[in-house]
């Protein structure tokens, strides 16, 4: 799916598109909507990178079983 903004809108924010994806990421992650996993994918940032930046905003990541699938899923396609 590809998401179009106004560049308007995108300009009055102040953020880069990479920012922007990272803002919505994060918000939907806080909302449940999203996995680690999938706000990871989301962001292009992987799953690591995606909880530091939860952890620099101090937003508690919870770690549940759909998350421990997606990432047992990432490592059998590394090692196929």
């Amino acid at each position: 799916m590809l998401l179009e903004l106004d560049d308007q809108i995108v300009q009055s924010t102040g953020l880069t598109p990479e920012e922007l994806r990272i803002e919505l990421a994060v918000q939907l992650y806080e909302q449940g909507k999203i996995t680690v996993g999938q706000g990871g994918r989301m962001t292009g940032m992987g799953s690591i990178r995606f909880q530091r930046e939860l952890g620099k905003r101090e937003i508690v990541s919870s770690y549940d079983k759909e998350d421990l699938d997606s990432d047992l899923n990432t490592l059998s396609n590394l090692f196929q």
